[in-house]
């Protein structure tokens, strides 16, 4: 059954974004080729994508019930990153997505977070993903894409969020229900470097079966 889980919500800021490589900067695969990737879409290098980029090493998981944000979705984070559940509810929705956890990453050295919000509102994901980017901010130059999230069906987002930076979303759906992790950063530049924790929560979601 979903747990739900709980702690103060700090403001919501620009999605906040996961720690890259320990030089701050992202890990590209040895090649970027046009066969499936590991979360089985094509690879598309380069922007808005930027599937070239390897995950970092994975140092724990989030999502388990011994974990401080037990849900229906695990997946891995990187090293000093740390995790709190949020418990403000429907008071810090934004659209139809309630928060449920923030990791942050200022330990391992970004200014930022990677956020996980309950997204099961029974919609469509194109209805949801785009309710959710409403009620954001301004949210420009949107592509989407039908992708996997380690072995489960998901729908990606790349946009440039209220602050002119681009920002991803990903949409997962798992035998819970769907959640959604978020993604952002300071600038561009810094936006990259936290891409490869990113791709390491993609690539290694999967169903909380505890």
């Amino acid at each position: 059954m979903r747990r739900r889980t709980a702690t103060a919500m700090v403001a919501v800021l620009a999605l906040a974004g996961m720690a890259g490589c320990g030089d701050g900067k992202p890990r590209p695969a040895a090649t970027a080729s046009t066969a499936p990737s590991p979360t089985g879409s094509p690879v598309v290098a380069g922007p808005p994508w930027y599937d070239e980029v390897a995950p970092i090493e994975a140092a724990g998981e989030i999502g388990g019930k011994a974990s401080p944000c037990p849900m229906g979705i695990i997946f891995s984070i990187p090293a000093k990153w740390r995790a709190k559940a949020v418990t403000a509810g429907r008071d810090a929705a934004i659209g139809d997505a309630v928060p449920m956890c923030e990791i942050d990453g200022k330990p391992a050295g970004h200014l930022g977070f990677l956020r996980v919000w309950d997204a099961d509102a029974g919609l469509s994901q194109q209805y949801t993903m785009d309710k959710f980017l409403d009620a954001y901010g301004e949210a420009t130059q949107r592509q989407y894409r039908r992708t996997k999230a380690g072995p489960l069906d998901a729908y990606e987002a790349s946009f440039v969020g209220p602050g002119g930076t681009r920002e991803r979303a990903i949409l997962v759906s798992t035998i819970w229900g769907r959640y959604l992790l978020t993604l952002g950063g300071a600038d561009d530049e810094e936006h990259l470097a936290m891409l490869p924790a990113y791709q390491l929560a993609k690539q290694t979601a999967k169903n909380n079966r505890e």
